[in-house]
């Protein structure tokens, strides 16, 4: 952060892009003095006559490029990430509520709650170590859709034992209440 204040800094540009222009015209020019050309001219030169040098410094950026050839918005992952964290905190006092008061309501959302953190939680796995770059482009798309796959058939069978049988907490409550078959 430091770098880049100090190369966003007055008297650094106009040195730096004085020296920039120097060594970028250099080449451009046949007599021995070298000559500054104003920024906006070096910028107009055509593909031929840009040097390696004047390629880097177009180059430099110190902030976020926005490209006007996508007319996709960008994506707002830090609201994603407060919903995440909001979930798994209210899945904190939940799942022990949802034990001790088993109902189909504190079942249903327990059951959503759950999906929805497995599922960010796979999505992540699958995009980042299914990459594209590494395994081509169509084993990303199978990765994420057996996740969406696996979510939904969680939903699915979360709402099943909800609806159809004792629910989660019920179903809990019943693992812990079997005992051994074999008394000493």
């Amino acid at each position: 952060m430091a770098l880049s204040m100090f190369l966003r800094s007055p008297a650094f540009t106009s040195r730096f892009q004085q020296q920039c222009m120097r060594l970028a015209t250099q080449s451009h020019s046949h007599s021995s003095t070298p000559t500054i050309v104003p920024l906006k001219n070096i910028v107009t030169l055509d593909a031929k006559k840009s040097t390696p040098i004047l390629n880097s410094v177009r180059a430099f950026r110190t902030s976020v490029v926005r490209s006007a050839l996508h007319d996709e918005k960008p994506h707002d992952h830090a609201k994603l990430w407060v919903v995440e964290k909001a979930t798994a905190a209210i899945l904190v006092p939940l799942i022990p509520l949802a034990l001790v008061l088993p109902n189909k309501l504190f079942d249903s959302v327990l059951a959503i709650l759950i999906t929805a953190h497995s599922f960010w939680g796979l999505e992540a796995i699958a995009v980042d170590y299914v990459r594209a770059s590494v395994v081509g482009p169509v084993l990303p798309k199978v990765a994420i859709g057996l996740v969406y796959l696996i979510s939904i058939a969680t939903l699915g069978g979360l709402f099943y034992v909800i609806f159809h049988d004792v629910g989660i907490g019920g179903s809990v409550r019943q693992l812990w209440s079997v005992k051994s078959q074999k008394q000493v």
